[in-house]
């Protein structure tokens, strides 16, 4: 930030000790400034670090319910916890997988092949995601696709 002082020239109406005094003040009021602008951004990056945080937590709970819905069931409800729980964590591959498999059971399989491509996506190491979107892709028919799935995934 750029501190603001006045310049002054150094004659006959303002003493040398005056002049002086004023620079060492403004010196003094520049690093004031340059620390609050330090703590000001460390106030913010923590606060965006417990926001972040906090997502978490909220999207591992709406996670274990719509797990606990899904046993029970009430794979609508548990969709729409996982809905929810991905708008906090979009990158959850787990989330994308359930949401896949209860898609599956409710005989939805675009959308289910759509949710396991996404799981995939994002975590390609996950074997449950591969497993899932061949399951899917089966569901539709789609053996062609599942084969080639499966050679792929026999090369990594």
């Amino acid at each position: 930030m750029a501190s603001f002082g006045w310049k002054r020239k150094i004659g006959e109406k303002v003493s040398k000790v005056t002049s002086q005094q004023f620079e060492a003040e403004a010196a003094d009021e520049k690093d004031v400034v340059d620390n609050d602008e330090g703590n000001w951004l460390h106030a913010i990056k923590r606060r965006k670090e417990i926001l972040l945080e906090g997502c978490a937590e909220k999207s591992k709970q709406l996670k274990d319910e719509g797990a606990s819905l899904a046993e029970n069931k009430r794979y609508r409800e548990a969709i729409q916890k996982w809905d929810e729980a991905l708008q906090l964590t979009p990158n959850d591959a787990t989330l994308y997988e359930m949401k896949s498999q209860v898609l599956m059971s409710l005989h939805e399989m675009f959308p289910a092949v759509h949710a396991a491509e996404m799981a995939v996506q994002r975590n390609p190491h996950s074997w449950e995601s591969w497993q899932t979107l061949g399951r899917a892709q089966l569901g539709l028919g789609e053996i062609i696709l599942c084969c080639q799935l499966l050679s792929f995934y026999m090369k990594t």
